[in-house]
């Protein structure tokens, strides 16, 4: 028998038992659309990570208060008390770090109002309290008026720059720089309108403003930690800045040697770092729930071989009757198997990639197909089909001729 007339047979064979082979399929569909969908939208998710952070300027690292944490946490731990970052830190590394080029304190504020006459935002923007230097370390940049200065943040001017979404829903015909607005029932003259930014992390980089880190703490007070900013004049040697700031903060805060730092660096290279690793371990949870699937369906599988060749059983005789080798008939099954687990897993390919996209759309979430989830989804059906074709085939290629005629 040719590879062609054991294709014929073998898809006629499978045809002939729609419905059983159907659901033998379901779990080998069930792993292989797992694997593909999940894997486009981590992967898809991974991309968007690495383009907004790139981004961001270069060099640019943070100090603050607690570490950022990223992926899902279960319970709630209690996290250590730390002191507030403010002044001191900020003198200490102006001082102390020749390497930082930018040193930009901030504060910030979630859900401020910003309101111009009869006109507000939603209670969805967030202010930076911050100084010339922010513009540097975050990528802003100027699209009207300017930035706020030196003398603005000595002398606590009550004045705003605003993101180009704040700017639009107020002005939304002309240009606001010179306008009073007031922030939180603040007053305060608008100097400046940042150029549109875009999302970042699906949120709208635009909704925020920006006022001098001195004005802000005079409206709203001390409480609140500060978020220091800082560029490395070598963006290729950040690493030994931040080492730098580690041993300059450690030594302003008192700390002795062997004892828990009490800040938080990080950089977006971190940041990704560290999404990498969350999305790693669901690609694994992935995996396992997937090699379950497939495990199930190779035990369906070699079920539903088993039955094939009880009920094949006179035809196997008269093959061998009439000279059939025990390694054809052998390969025969085999062929039929892994067949059987192929059609699986190319239903299962379609079914995931459109189950990624629609998936995606719905949650608004980015997703893009890696071709190597397909080729492992395809390879690991294959396997599935030769390790569990394997006992119904030899069982076929062993009978007995004269048995098998004899078989009703």
């Amino acid at each position: 028998m040719n590879l062609n007339e054991a294709f014929r047979v073998s898809l006629s064979s499978i045809a002939g038992s729609k419905l059983r082979s159907s659901l033998t399929l379901l779990g080998v569909v069930i792993g292989v659309m797992t694997i593909i969908a999940t894997m486009s939208i981590i992967r898809g998710l991974n991309n968007l990570m690495e383009r907004e952070m790139s981004q961001l300027s270069t060099g640019v690292f943070q100090v603050q208060q607690y570490d950022v944490q990223v992926g899902i946490h279960v319970g709630r731990r209690r996290r250590e008390y730390r002191p507030k970052i403010g002044m001191r830190e900020v003198r200490a590394i102006e001082k102390h770090v020749p390497s930082a080029r930018f040193i930009g304190p901030e504060v910030h504020k979630w859900q401020t109002v910003i309101k111009y006459k009869n006109e507000a935002t939603n209670p969805n923007i967030l202010t930076f309290g911050c100084v010339p230097a922010s513009a540097f370390n975050n990528g802003w940049s100027v699209a009207s008026g300017r930035f706020m200065s030196e003398p603005d943040v000595q002398y606590a001017r009550p004045v705003v720059v605003l993101g180009d979404a704040v700017a639009r829903k107020l002005f939304p015909l002309r240009d606001p720089v010179g306008e009073m607005v007031t922030v939180n029932g603040q007053r305060a003259q608008v100097i400046g309108v940042l150029a549109e930014q875009g999302s970042m992390l699906d949120q709208n980089a635009d909704h925020i403003i920006a006022v001098p880190i001195t004005t802000f703490t005079r409206w709203w007070g001390y409480e609140r930690s500060w978020v220091i900013t800082v560029q490395s004049a070598n963006p290729s040697e950040m690493d030994k800045t931040i080492e730098r700031v580690t041993n300059v903060l450690r030594s302003a805060r008192g700390l002795r040697p062997g004892e828990a730092t009490n800040f938080a660096i990080w950089s977006s290279n971190q940041l990704v770092d560290s999404f990498n690793q969350m999305t790693r371990w669901i690609s694994i949870a992935a995996f396992g729930i997937a090699s379950i699937s497939l495990l199930v369906a190779g035990v369906g599988i070699m079920n539903i071989m088993l039955v094939t060749v009880t009920e094949r059983t006179r035809e196997i005789g008269v093959r061998k009757a009439i000279g059939a080798k025990r390694s054809s008939i052998l390969a025969q099954f085999l062929l039929e198997a892994v067949i059987l687990t192929e059609i699986g897993a190319l239903v299962g390919v379609a079914i995931g990639v459109a189950a990624a996209y629609l998936l995606g759309g719905a949650a608004h979430l980015p997703v893009a197909v890696p071709m190597w989830s397909i080729l492992i989804g395809i390879f690991f059906c294959s396997v599935i089909g030769l390790l569990f074709g394997t006992w119904p085939a030899w069982k076929a290629s062993r009978l007995d001729p004269i048995e098998a005629l004899r078989y009703e």
